[in-house]
């Protein structure tokens, strides 16, 4: 495996250890693009890094605590895709549970996610059975 190759998936495997830490918002400063694109459900959810944050930093700071759990990690070296099932769990000051279920694709470049899509509810249970968990390569949007 070449070096640029070597690198995007220790980036990946970072990414996913600080979010199975907890680090969301350490993750994305780190990982996204400036200029990346967050889509959920196939609408545009942010159109940089910027309003990425700004719409996920409420939910994230209103949390107690974060148990992380990313699961069914695959990583496409030569496409530089990667994808993910998040099973995390949110802890609100409240004391609610707030269980997570969702699939995350993010297409790199030069070690920063350009764009991501994240999948849940019907929209999840779509891809699964489509089979993109064993081929993220299928979802090549652009």
């Amino acid at each position: 495996m070449n070096a640029p190759l070597q690198e995007f998936e220790q980036a990946v495997k970072h990414q996913v250890e600080l979010l199975e830490a907890g680090y969301i918002l350490q993750a994305l400063d780190l990982y996204f693009n400036e200029q990346g694109k967050m889509y959920e459900n196939d609408n545009l959810f942010g159109k940089n890094r910027a309003e990425c944050r700004s719409k996920q930093e409420p939910y994230i700071n209103a949390a107690k605590e974060i148990l992380g759990k990313i699961t069914d990690l695959k990583i496409v070296n030569t496409a530089q895709i990667c994808i993910f099932r998040n099973k995390s769990r949110f802890i609100d000051q409240q004391n609610n549970l707030i269980q997570i279920d969702g699939v995350h694709w993010q297409k790199w470049k030069n070690g920063k996610i350009i764009e991501e899509r994240y999948y849940h509810a019907h929209k999840l249970d779509e891809i699964l059975s489509q089979g993109l968990l064993n081929n993220p390569e299928s979802l090549k949007k652009n």
